[in-house]
């Protein structure tokens, strides 16, 4: 897996429980799996997300972590590139969440169209 991004956890980000909230989870976790997606592709322009799936919180995540966000190209499909994300506390290198987030690459009027693209 390759570093993506990392994200210093503040208690504004929190839920009532006074650990990360899981929106603000997804949406980092989306984020990293943007920058892998585009690094894999060399560009953005023609890449959207469709689904985020498997969202495991393993460990909560409180105020002062960092996170580090990771990212795989797990698979690929005609159109589809499958991205697995893991969170990791930086300090630690504990795993405290994964996610899988499914792209697919668009023509200029955002139908579906091939990547051509291999692993």
């Amino acid at each position: 897996m390759e570093l993506s991004t990392r994200h210093f956890v503040r208690p504004a980000d929190h839920n009532h429980h006074q650990t990360l909230y899981a929106g603000r989870l997804s949406d980092w976790m989306t984020e990293a799996a943007m920058i892998g997606v585009t690094n894999f592709l060399g560009d953005n322009e023609h890449v959207v997300l469709v689904a985020i799936s498997d969202l495991n919180i393993q460990k909560p995540v409180t105020a002062g972590m960092i996170l580090e966000l990771y990212y795989e190209i797990k698979s690929l499909g005609t159109t589809s590139i499958q991205v697995g994300v893991l969170a990791k506390n930086m300090l630690t290198g504990e795993d405290h969440a994964s996610a899988t987030c499914i792209f697919v690459t668009t023509d200029s009027k955002g139908q579906k169209t091939p990547h051509h693209l291999s692993l």
